[in-house]
C-alpha cells in the first residue's frame, strides 16, 4: 500500500532543495488572477471572448503552459511526471487534441479552441508536480483550490439571493442560477466539484477556520440546489455514494448512511418542481421539454458526425461550424449549438475514436489509483500529514467521479475553469496514490519542452479566428444602405466561399437577391432551408423568388410551407399586398394539401398532431376583423450569433428579412393559440417541399420588397 506522506508531502529526493522555482510561481499567480477575472466576471464563460476579457483568458491558457515550459527546463530540479496511466492518459491526450486540431477541415479555428483542453492538461502536469517536489505544494494548492471555489460560491450568492425574496420555489428553479459563469449548468459542475472539497477542508481545519469553511460548504450546497440541475442530482448522488464506499469504516454505518442518502436524494428530487419531472412519465399529448428534445438532437448530430469522421473527429472546438450542416436531418433542435451537451458525444464528435480512448485512458487511472490507495484512517493512528493526504485524496476522487457521471449530460470543458479545477484535482489524487518520486533523467523534462513549445508554437502561427462570421456581420451592416448592397453581396459570397454551410449567410443573401436576381435568390433561400428547415422567413423568401420568376403554383407551395412551418404567419399583413394576396387561393389549396399529408406522418394523440388538427382549420390570409389593426413590423436579432462565433467584439447580426405581425389582440387568432415556430419536424417540412406541384403557367410582375 502506497504511503500516503511519502508520496505526496516529501521532496523528491537526490534534489537540491525542496523549493518551488521563483519563475513557475509568478507564472503560476498570473495565471490565477487570469482565471479569476474570466470565471467571476459574469457571464464569464462567454464574456472571455469579448476584448478586453480575451487578455485575460489568454493570459489563463498560456500560463501554465508557459509554467510547465519553465519546469521542463529547469536544470537544478528535474521534472517529476505522473506515472503509469496517468501519464499515458495526458500524454495520449495532449497528441489527439493536436492531431484532431491539425486534421480539422476546419484547422485554423480548431487549433486555436484547442487551447483550453491543451492548457488542462498543462496544468495537470504542473500541479502533480509542484505536489510531489516542493515541500509546501500540497498545503498551497489545497488552499489554492479551496479559495477558488470559494471565490465563485461568494460571487454566485451575491448575485443570485437577490432575486430571490418574493419568488416562487416554482418560479426559482425554471429560472435556475446561472452565475457567474453564465448557465446553469456550469454553477451545477462548479457544486459538485467544490462540495467534496470544502468537506475536507473543514474536517482538516480547527476553530473559526472550520466554520468558515463549513459555512462556504453550506452556501456551495445552496448554489448548487439553485442550479435546478436535474442531472447535477444524479452527479452529487455519485460523488457522495463513491465517497461513501471509499471511507474506511464499518459497513453497518455505511449502509445506515447510505439509507440517509437515498432518503435525503428523493427529498431533494421531489422538492424541486423541475427535477421532480424525473420521477414522472411524460404525457405523450403535452407539449414537448424543449430542453430533452434539444438534447436528443445534440446526441443525434453526434452520432452522424463522429461517424463521418470516426478517427480523430471534426477537431476541438469546431462543433458550431460543423453541426449547422447536420442540422436539417434533425427532427427538431436549436438552429446551432455551441457544444452538445454531452462529454462522450462532444468526444465523439470532435475527436473521434482517439478522444474516446484518451477519456477510457484517463478513466482506467483514476480506477487504478483508487484501488491502489488506502482511504481513511488506518488502524494505526496515523500521523497529521498523513490523515490529510487521505481527506483531500478521497475528495479529490469522490468530486472527480460525480462529476465524470454528471458530464454525461453535459460538456463543460472547454471553459478553462472546470479544466484547471479537474486537472488540479487530478493531480492530488495522482500524487497521493504514486509512489515516492526519483530523480529522472535530464533528457525527460527537455524532450516534454522542446513538444510543449513546438505544441504552442504550431496553436500560436497557424490558429486564428474564422473570418467568416465578421463578414457576415459586416454584409448585414452595409445592406442597411441601399447603395451598398451591392458591396454587402459580395461580402456575404465571399464569406460563402470560406464556409458554404451557413444558413445566416445564404438566408440573407437571399434577400438582397430577391428582386435583382431572383433564380440565384431562390437557391440561396434553398441552401438555408436545407440548413435550417424551420429557419422563419425562409419559405416566405422561397415564395416571392419564385413568383418574381412567373411560376406562381410553386410559389404558393412555399407560401403554405411558411404558414405550417411558422402558423403565425397564417394572419400575416404581408397577406396585404397585392401581388401575395393573388395566390392566397392557391396557397390556401396547398395548405390544405400539405396539412393532410402532415397529419398522416405525425403519430396520433401526440401533442404535434392536436396542434396540426387546430391549424389544417385556419384560413392562409386570414386578417383581423379590425380593418385598421396595428401591425408590428421588425428584424430579428441573432443574439446568440458572437457566443456560437466565439467572438463576442462582433455586434448581433439583424436579419434583413422584415417580419409583420398583427398585434395579438387584433388578430382573432389570440384565442387561439398557435404552436410556435419550429413545432413540426424538419425532415417533414423538407418531405412536404419535396412533393409533387402542380404546374401553372399565369405570370405575374415581380414583387418590389422595401428595406
Amino acid at each position: 500500500m502506497t504511503s500516503p506522506a511519502a508520496s505526496a508531502s516529501a521532496p523528491a529526493p537526490g534534489l537540491p532543495d525542496g523549493r518551488a522555482a521563483t519563475l513557475p510561481r509568478i507564472l503560476g499567480a498570473i495565471g490565477l488572477v487570469c482565471l479569476a477575472v474570466i470565471t467571476l466576471a459574469s457571464p464569464g464563460a462567454t464574456r472571455m471572448y469579448a476584448w478586453p476579457w480575451s487578455v485575460a483568458y489568454a493570459g489563463a491558457v498560456l500560463a501554465p503552459v508557459l509554467a510547465l515550459l519553465a519546469r521542463a527546463f529547469d536544470p537544478r530540479r528535474p521534472l517529476v511526471l505522473p506515472s503509469g496511466l496517468w501519464c499515458a492518459a495526458a500524454l495520449a491526450s495532449a497528441i489527439t487534441v493536436l492531431a484532431s486540431a491539425l486534421t480539422s477541415t476546419y484547422r485554423e479555428s480548431s487549433l486555436l479552441w484547442s487551447a483550453p483542453l491543451l492548457a488542462a492538461l498543462a496544468s495537470f502536469l504542473v500541479a502533480h508536480d509542484a505536489l510531489r517536489t516542493a515541500p509546501d505544494g500540497a498545503p498551497t494548492l489545497r488552499q489554492l483550490v479551496g479559495l477558488g471555489f470559494g471565490a465563485v460560491v461568494l460571487t454566485s450568492m451575491a448575485l443570485w439571493l437577490p432575486n430571490v425574496p418574493g419568488k416562487s420555489l416554482d418560479y426559482l428553479s425554471q429560472s435556475r442560477n446561472g452565475y457567474p459563469l453564465g448557465h446553469s449548468n456550469y454553477t451545477a459542475g462548479l457544486a459538485i466539484l467544490a462540495l467534496p472539497w470544502f468537506t475536507a477542508l473543514a474536517l482538516r481545519s480547527r476553530g473559526p477556520l472550520r466554520l468558515a469553511w463549513s459555512l462556504i460548504g453550506s452556501l456551495a450546497f445552496v448554489m448548487f440546489l439553485s442550479s435546478s440541475s436535474r442531472s447535477g442530482m444524479v452527479g452529487l448522488a455519485a460523488a457522495a455514494f463513491t465517497a461513501l464506499l471509499l471511507a474506511r469504516f464499518p459497513w453497518r454505518r455505511k449502509l445506515a448512511v447510505t439509507a440517509a442518502l437515498v432518503v435525503g436524494s428523493l427529498a431533494l428530487v421531489v422538492a424541486n418542481p423541475r427535477t421532480r419531472t424525473m420521477l414522472t412519465p411524460g404525457d405523450p399529448a403535452a407539449a414537448p421539454n424543449l430542453s430533452n428534445v434539444q438534447r436528443a438532437a445534440m446526441v443525434t448530430a453526434a452520432q452522424r458526425m463522429g461517424s463521418d469522421r470516426p478517427l480523430l473527429g471534426w477537431g476541438p472546438g469546431t462543433t458550431p461550424l460543423v453541426y449547422p450542416s447536420y442540422r436539417a436531418g434533425l427532427d427538431a433542435g436549436a438552429e446551432n449549438v455551441l457544444q452538445l451537451h454531452s462529454t462522450p458525444a462532444q468526444l465523439w464528435a470532435e475527436l473521434g475514436v482517439g478522444g474516446l480512448l484518451c477519456a477510457l485512458l484517463g478513466a482506467l487511472a483514476l480506477l487504478s489509483s483508487l484501488r491502489s490507495t488506502s482511504f481513511g484512517p488506518s488502524a494505526s493512528a496515523p500521523s497529521q500529514p498523513v490523515a490529510d493526504d487521505n481527506r483531500f485524496a478521497l475528495a479529490a476522487a469522490s468530486a472527480l467521479v460525480g462529476y465524470a457521471v454528471f458530464c454525461l449530460a453535459d460538456w463543460q470543458l472547454d471553459v478553462p475553469a472546470f479544466g484547471f479545477a479537474v486537472a488540479c484535482l487530478a493531480a492530488s489524487l495522482a500524487a497521493f496514490a504514486a509512489p515516492p518520486p526519483s530523480a529522472a533523467p535530464p533528457y525527460t523534462g527537455r524532450i516534454l519542452g522542446f513538444v510543449t513549445l513546438s505544441a504552442v508554437a504550431v496553436v500560436i502561427l497557424l490558429g486564428h479566428r474564422d473570418p467568416a462570421p465578421e463578414l457576415n456581420v459586416r454584409a448585414l451592416d452595409l445592406a442597411r444602405d441601399p447603395a451598398r448592397r451591392a458591396e454587402a453581396i459580395t461580402l456575404l459570397r465571399q464569406s460563402l466561399a470560406l464556409n458554404p454551410d451557413q444558413e445566416i449567410a445564404h438566408f440573407n443573401l437571399g434577400w438582397l437577391l430577391v428582386v435583382r436576381d431572383p433564380a440565384d435568390a431562390e437557391r440561396h433561400f434553398l441552401e438555408a432551408l436545407h440548413l435550417v428547415p424551420d429557419k422563419g422567413g425562409v419559405y416566405f423568401g422561397l415564395g416571392l423568388s419564385r413568383l418574381n420568376q412567373n411560376r406562381p403554383a410553386e410559389a404558393a407551395r412555399a407560401f403554405a410551407l411558411e404558414c405550417l412551418s411558422d402558423p403565425l404567419f397564417l394572419s400575416s399583413p404581408w397577406w396585404r399586398e397585392p401581388a401575395v394576396a393573388s395566390v392566397r387561393a392557391a396557397t390556401a389549396t396547398e395548405f390544405s394539401s400539405i396539412a393532410a399529408r402532415a397529419q398522416n406522418s405525425l403519430p396520433a394523440h401526440t401533442w404535434a398532431a392536436t396542434q396540426l388538427a387546430h391549424v389544417a382549420t385556419l384560413t392562409p390570409g386570414l386578417l383581423p376583423t379590425a380593418p385598421n389593426a396595428p401591425e408590428l413590423s421588425y428584424r430579428r436579432e441573432r443574439t446568440a450569433y458572437p457566443v456560437l462565433m466565439r467572438n463576442l467584439d462582433l455586434p448581433p447580426p439583424i436579419d434583413l428579412y422584415d417580419v409583420r405581425e398583427f398585434t395579438p389582440v387584433a388578430t382573432t387568432l389570440s384565442a387561439s393559440p398557435l404552436p410556435p415556430k419550429g413545432w413540426l419536424p424538419t425532415t417533414l417540412l423538407l418531405e412536404l417541399l419535396d412533393a409533387p406541384t402542380p404546374s401553372d403557367k399565369n405570370r405575374n410582375s415581380k414583387i418590389e420588397i422595401r428595406k
